[in-house]
């Protein structure tokens, strides 16, 4: 039997939070784990302690990790913190990656290449992350210290990493038409900040459609090597 998952989300609509995690929440129940989904900026009383999880995925949000009017972020690194020291696996995506990366003695800022759509990446460790097509959603970029093992970057920067048990990826694995609808339905004028950074609302939804099936395919692969790297105990997936 596979243990619990506590899957963070940030700035989504209630009705939304399980859509947003996209392709990754059917890949977690097919290996048997109970996923509980929690908004990082409600209420947080009720957060599992982490001792009591498998494994904590922090997904992405359209706040920065540097903005420092966002109350909710430090609780977020102080709970995370507890994960860390605790030994929990954390497998953090897009935000969830760059708290992370601050987490370990890295740091963000806004980056010149911000990145919106399709793209691939170099590897180092192939067998873990592939080159993609991954897509990207943000205006942010990671540095790392020397301890911590850069595995995919591209010419935007760092685009994913292992600390110990844990993983960082700047891209979203998980989009999928449904996760789209989520973000859409949530952030206000999306299509406005698309448009901002070049990019049509209308392609940015048809490139991930089309492709879906790629997508979901490269997420479960991305899932599975992490938990067995990771060494979480899981039901083969079914």
């Amino acid at each position: 039997m596979s243990g619990r998952v506590l899957a963070i989300v940030h700035g989504i609509e209630e009705e939304y939070r399980r859509d947003a995690l996209g392709t990754l929440l059917p890949a977690l129940q097919r290996r048997g784990f109970d996923v509980v989904v929690r908004c990082m900026d409600d209420d947080t009383s009720n957060l599992p302690h982490p001792s009591e999880l498998s494994m904590i995925l922090v997904m992405g949000s359209h706040d920065s990790v540097y903005d420092e009017s966002l109350e909710w972020v430090d609780r977020e690194r102080r709970y995370l913190r507890t994960a860390i020291d605790s030994e929990i696996p954390i497998f953090g995506v897009c935000f969830g990656a760059q708290i992370l990366a601050c987490l370990v003695g890295g740091s963000v800022a806004l980056s010149k290449y911000p990145e919106h759509g399709l793209t691939t990446v170099q590897t180092t460790d192939p067998d873990f992350v592939g080159a993609g097509p991954w897509l990207e959603f943000h205006h942010d970029t990671i540095t790392v210290p020397d301890d911590v093992r850069v595995i995919a970057k591209n010419n935007a920067g760092v685009q994913a990493f292992t600390y110990g048990p844990h993983l960082g990826v700047q891209f979203h694995p998980e989009a999928s038409p449904e996760w789209l609808t989520a973000w859409s339905s949530s952030v206000p004028d999306l299509e406005l900040y698309l448009g901002s950074h070049g990019v049509e609302l209308e392609k940015f939804a048809r490139d991930i459609a089309m492709n879906s099936a790629t997508a979901a395919r490269d997420c479960d692969l991305l899932l599975d090597r992490f938990l067995n790297r990771a060494g979480v105990f899981h039901s083969q997936p079914v």
